[in-house]
């Protein structure tokens, strides 16, 4: 039976087509979708006869006045795998309206089997998306998640690495996309595993020994960014994790999760294997990197020639030259105000110590002000 939703669906699709008035009716004989609304939840009985017997049921002027809620015009039957799931009726003179009926009857059965499809690819994406959630952060390698994967026909014998793709995007379209191997225009095989996960993300569990090694993953990668950048119009992140069995891809999820932290702009494809300090960054709260921040520069922070000129002498990896030249300023002005970093820090900048606690203090209160 034709859900409502459905029928309205294909009543404003079909009626672009033809100036006669239409109605989508369920196997009861009730119309549940008109382009006249005073005919909704009315009885048709042609419309239930042509369902009763599977065949079009042309409706005359005379019908009108022994047939329950009819109008003069056609009935067709409309299957769906060989059942009769609802019937089309067009309103008009029947001579007028049969020559284009079977096609309207063909253009809606068309519709129907490809929501039908639809609606299929929705059910196994969300039962997809459900088990490699509870695959990856509940259950993990448990009985229960090797049968529904024997079911949902999943090949826990491959190793797999885990990567997470993220949209820098709050655009409305990721809140309803569903994506499927058949939109991006690369070599994916049947073990590799692509769910949406959450609003803005998307996990790819990519089988791992069809990776001959990084430079193959990373062209493959990049062509997946690409893809997906030109499809949604803005930037994507990539963080990689490293390749596991199937009772340890948490780990490997949870390193693409840092790797996904670690991405930028410069560098939006990350491997967790090339973390360094950031290993250590992400594992301090965001609450302690601001007051570790805040205790270190807030007698810098006010004077914006002084903090500005921290930024770029590290950006200019400590270059005395380098650092004067992009601030147009003079190196003795230079030499003074890094005096004075060091008089309102008490820090001494050639003191390794000291030179990297200011550097972890500028990179704490980025990371603080950007998770705030």
């Amino acid at each position: 039976m034709l859900r409502t939703s459905l029928a309205k669906k294909i009543i404003r699709e079909v009626k672009n087509f033809i100036e006669e008035d239409l109605i989508i009716v369920d196997t009861s004989g009730i119309i549940v979708a008109s382009t006249d609304p005073d005919r909704l939840g009315n009885f048709h009985e042609g419309a239930y006869l042509a369902a009763s017997d599977k065949q079009m049921r042309i409706i005359s002027k005379q019908d009108e006045t022994t047939l329950s809620g009819v109008k003069a015009g056609i009935t067709l039957p409309l299957f769906h795998q060989q059942k009769v799931v609802g019937v089309i009726g067009i309103t008009g003179t029947p001579e007028k309206v049969l020559p284009y009926g079977e096609l309207i009857k063909k253009m809606t059965e068309l519709l129907i089997q490809e929501n039908h499809y639809q609606d299929q690819f929705e059910w196994e994406a969300r039962s997809l998306e459900t088990f490699v959630f509870d695959w990856l952060l509940k259950d993990g390698p448990s009985t229960s998640i090797k049968k529904r994967a024997e079911v949902l026909g999943i090949n826990l014998e491959v190793n797999r690495q885990v990567i997470l793709i993220e949209f820098q995007s709050d655009e409305a379209l990721m809140k309803t996309k569903r994506w499927h191997f058949s939109e991006l225009d690369v070599e994916l095989k049947k073990e590799d595993i692509l769910v949406q996960w959450g609003q803005n993300r998307l996990i790819l569990l990519l089988a791992s020994h069809k990776v001959l090694g990084r430079e193959p993953l990373l062209k493959l990668l990049k062509n997946i960014q690409s893809q997906l950048q030109s499809y949604i119009g803005a930037p994507v992140f990539m963080g990689i994790g490293k390749a596991g069995s199937f009772s340890s891809l948490k780990e490997s999820y949870l390193e693409a999760e840092r790797a996904l932290n670690s991405c930028s702009m410069d560098v939006p494809i990350t491997f967790e294997e090339d973390l360094r300090l950031e290993m250590i960054l992400q594992a301090i709260p965001v609450e302690v990197k601001k007051e570790f921040a805040q205790r270190l520069l807030s007698p810098v922070i006010s004077e914006k020639d002084l903090f500005e000129t921290i930024q770029v002498y590290f950006t200019h990896h400590l270059s005395l030259k380098e650092t004067a030249k992009a601030m147009h300023i003079h190196i003795n002005t230079l030499h003074y105000r890094l005096r004075k970093v060091e008089m309102l820090t008490d820090l001494e900048l050639k003191k390794p110590h000291d030179l990297t606690t200011l550097y972890l203090a500028c990179i704490l209160l980025d990371d603080s002000t950007n998770n705030h």
